[in-house]
């Protein structure tokens, strides 16, 4: 008999990222040259680094967890940051450099107990709803230490395991989602989804706020913005992404799919219980109409969002401190203000509840 294993056919090859052939199989290479500084994993320490030590957790699915080395003010609990990266639900991990730059600093810079980035599962392994279900049973994890009666005891003493450090200052009825790019996609999506559990299945956990960071929406009939004939955006390539779509959206979908555009129209936002919503928009985003018209359809539902703006930059240019060259003076000043943005958004929410 014929050794089959030759004759399997490539039917898929996106830019050396991932190779697919007819067999279902899947072959993932290293990046590319032009990616592998964003790429560079950065391995987790427990000496603090600007404030800041970083921790992988073995859980499922498996966390990143960034922790300030500065101590609650006056003792009191602070809230935690459930992250969900980018990557067209295809690409990247939240150990790359890509991520760690920006999150770090978000971690030593805002009051809070922690950063909880997820490891998401990626397709075409792992097609979505996978990266929901992840989001989900992140939540999960963080309701297992959130034992009853916990948020009423003061901060407890240090501890040496970083899990135990998070129990310790965490106010877990202050969970707070961000995610970049088709992240934030998710962070919609679990936001919208976390009310329809049984009444009391979170326990003590609350969902308090939701941070999209230049989400990915977009639809099949371009905006706008998506339709210059020049795009300055390093961080969107429409045919790339496209073919990236086509791995992990349902067979024949196409970017009208809730998982790219989430609100089909008023009524159905209408429906959704969601927390307070803050929406980072960059005015050379090639996806900034959509983000704009997402924050306009909330909003007429009776929702509560606040923009950041973010002038004369694109899309997650947050994320350029990991990038081969530094941040200009003017992108830098940018990131500084989003993070006083997300600062003062975490810091007025205390005690939210969904709006219907």
């Amino acid at each position: 008999m014929a050794d089959t294993a030759c004759c399997k056919k490539l039917v898929e090859d996106i830019g050396g990222w991932i190779k697919v052939y007819d067999d279902g199989t899947v072959e993932r290479s290293p990046p590319p040259p032009e990616a592998s500084q964003l790429a560079t994993i950065i391995a987790p320490y427990d000496v603090p680094r600007n404030g800041v030590t970083v921790h992988d957790i073995r859980a499922n699915p498996p966390l990143r967890l960034y922790l300030p080395e500065a101590a609650p003010l006056a003792g009191r609990r602070l809230p935690v940051l459930l992250h969900f990266h980018a990557g067209v639900f295809c690409l990247t991990d939240p150990t790359w450099s890509l991520y760690h730059c920006f999150y770090a600093r978000l971690a030593a810079s805002i009051p809070i107990a922690g950063i909880v980035s997820i490891t998401l599962p990626l397709a075409p392994e792992h097609p979505l709803p996978a990266a929901l279900a992840a989001g989900f049973a992140a939540i999960d994890w963080l309701r297992s230490l959130a034992q009853p009666g916990l948020l009423a005891e003061p901060v407890l003493e240090p501890t040496s395991d970083p899990v135990g450090k998070l129990k310790a200052v965490a106010d877990f009825s202050r969970v707070f989602l961000i995610g970049d790019s088709n992240g934030a996609n998710l962070v919609h999506h679990v936001a919208a989804g976390f009310n329809s559990a049984e009444p009391g299945y979170w326990g003590s956990v609350r969902l308090a706020g939701a941070i999209l960071l230049n989400p990915g929406f977009s639809r099949s009939t371009p905006s706008r913005s998506e339709s210059a004939d020049v795009q300055l955006d390093p961080y969107v390539d429409y045919k790339l992404a496209d073919r990236l779509l086509a791995l992990a959206l349902p067979k024949g979908a196409t970017r009208d799919h809730p998982y790219i555009w989430p609100v089909r129209d008023d009524a159905a936002a209408a429906v959704l219980a969601m927390p307070p919503l803050l929406v980072s928009v960059a005015t050379l985003d090639t996806m900034r109409d959509r983000q704009v018209e997402y924050c306009n359809v909330m909003r007429r539902a009776g929702k509560d969002v606040e923009v950041a703006l973010s002038p004369g930059v694109g899309h997650m240019f947050y994320l350029n401190q990991g990038a081969p060259e530094p941040a200009d003076e003017e992108t830098a000043a940018h990131i500084a203000e989003l993070i006083e943005a997300i600062r003062g958004f975490v810091g007025r929410r205390h005690g939210c509840v969904a709006r219907m």
